[in-house]
């Protein structure tokens, strides 16, 4: 039972092993919280860490995750839901979020 859909390892290896600062360890936390097929505003997170002010951190902090496939940076949304940047390309960031609501076949090649 060790599957990050299930939640039962994130807090105990993830953040452990990458290097980042306290902040981008919180932020990374965070983000390994939203679940599959959901999205949170970097606003979002900001708030939920005390830092209302901080969305443009949360959005450097998330550009600088080393573990995208564990940490789902592809989950945070812009102001209103926009598709905001995206380390592999925001056609996959768009991809990624249709294929886990359930609405198209899962496609990154381009």
């Amino acid at each position: 039972r060790h599957t990050r859909l299930q939640g039962d390892w994130s807090s105990d290896v993830l953040f452990r092993s990458p290097r980042g600062t306290p902040f981008q360890h919180a932020v990374w936390e965070q983000i390994a919280g939203i679940g599959h097929g959901q999205t949170r505003a970097y606003g979002s997170v900001a708030a939920t860490l005390g830092k209302s002010g901080a969305v443009r951190a949360v959005g450097a902090a998330t550009g600088r995750n080393p573990l995208s496939i564990i940490v789902p940076c592809h989950r945070l949304l812009g102001h209103r839901g926009a598709l905001t940047g995206y380390a592999g390309g925001l056609h996959r960031k768009r991809a990624l979020l249709a294929f886990e609501a359930g609405n198209a076949p899962l496609a990154l090649a381009g």
